[in-house]
């Protein structure tokens, strides 16, 4: 039987993670702590589901930033404008503050001019909420304004995490980096980090002298957590379970998915909530496991494969068969895959890269961001997990 206060399943899924059950981090931890302490703007980037996030909320738990802090998360990676940008920040901030109490709350909602007469009470708990519909901010650089303003005014300094930020350049209002930047550069008493994964976009956006972005904040790249560690770190928390994990069925699991944070995690909270009382976890059970999710996501996977064009699909076959993919637009690369014209092939390229089914890293190696996906488009080629670790290992 579980102990009381310990979690069914040590491997979480979610970025809020327990300190315990939390991988290590240390070095990023305590860079990130030192900038944003420091009054640093930072450009946080890796690829999708390498635990940008978790690292966000892992820092803003720490007794130190949580004592002298305000924090904010928004992911704006659904949001296409200005107004929704704006509706998040507001939403976060409401509900930071109501847990703060009533006089905190309507503080910041009479700050809030532009937005006055449009606030309901929440019915179950009788507080205002930030029920704000999008046609409601008609004015949201006023809103911004008054949001801003606000923290500026805050009894702590604040820290706004905003994920996926590449969005902002996707906004249909084309000078909303302009109006973001022109507004944060005067804020003293808040600090930003800037998540994101389109490293190319987001390369633009901070390192392009023609962007208002341009070298106005810190840089920090997240990359996989060491094997080892992860390992490590597996293998203890099946054993303060009273369970077996072989070491060498973590390692391996690791190449498999490239080092990725979700995979791991998720493929390990399978194995540790289905590991028979007795049994030893070992490579063979764990990558049964990883064929179970594969299996789960089929449908999902359909779905998503037929809002793709036939040149989209054939690009994303031909890059998972390979799990890492150079010069895509080579004769021979094209001729292996059955591809179409060099054209084609850029023009699949960009769109996928654009809705974040590729990453290209800085020596133009493409990969899928989804590593299931990966391993699932290879399937019907004959390619399991097995044979796709030896892939990785050539």
């Amino acid at each position: 039987m579980a102990q009381a206060n310990t979690p069914l399943n040590p491997f979480f899924l979610s970025p809020k993670i327990p300190d315990k059950y939390f991988c290590d981090r240390r070095e990023e931890t305590r860079t990130l702590s030192r900038l944003v302490t420091n009054g640093s703007n930072v450009l946080l980037m890796s690829p999708r589901r390498m635990g940008k996030s978790g690292l966000i909320h892992h820092l803003f738990e720490l007794p130190e930033i949580k004592k002298a802090y305000h924090t904010f998360f928004i992911d704006i990676y659904e949001t296409s404008s200005l107004e929704e940008f704006v509706q998040k920040l507001g939403q976060e901030i409401v509900g930071k503050l109501s847990r703060r109490g009533m006089g905190p709350l309507l503080a910041f909602l009479r700050s809030l001019v532009s937005l006055r007469g449009v606030f309901s009470l929440d019915p179950s708990s009788g507080m205002p909420s930030f029920s704000v519909g999008i046609g409601e901010i008609t004015r949201p650089e006023a809103t911004l304004d008054e949001i801003f303003s606000y923290l500026e005014k805050a009894d702590k300094r604040c820290i706004v995490a905003i994920d996926e930020f590449q969005k902002v350049a996707d906004y249909e209002q084309k000078n909303v980096e302009a109006v973001l930047r022109s507004r944060i550069q005067l804020l003293r008493n808040t600090t930003f980090i800037f998540s994101g994964s389109e490293r190319s976009v987001l390369g633009q956006m901070f390192g392009s002298a023609s962007r208002p972005f341009y070298q106005s904040t810190s840089s920090l790249s997240l990359g996989p957590i060491d094997k080892d560690v992860y390992a490590d770190f597996a293998v203890s928390l099946f054993a303060d379970a009273g369970k077996t994990l072989e070491r060498e069925a973590v390692l391996d699991l690791y190449d498999l998915v490239q080092g990725y944070t979700y995979y791991l995690q998720r493929s390990m909270n399978a194995a540790y909530a289905l590991l028979p009382d007795g049994k030893p976890c070992d490579r063979t059970f764990l990558f049964e496991r990883v064929d179970e999710i594969l299996t789960a996501q089929t449908d999902s996977y359909q779905d998503i494969l037929s809002a793709l064009t036939p040149n989209q699909r054939a690009l994303l076959a031909a890059i998972a068969l390979e799990g890492v993919a150079s010069n895509i637009t080579s004769t021979e690369f094209i001729r292996r895959h059955g591809l179409g014209p060099i054209s084609s092939v850029q023009t699949a390229a960009r769109a996928l890269m654009k809705r974040q089914f590729l990453t290209r890293d800085p020596q133009k190696r493409y990969c899928l961001d989804d590593k299931f996906l990966e391993l699932w488009l290879a399937r019907p080629f004959g390619i399991t997990p097995k044979i796709r670790l030896g892939q990785n290992r050539r």
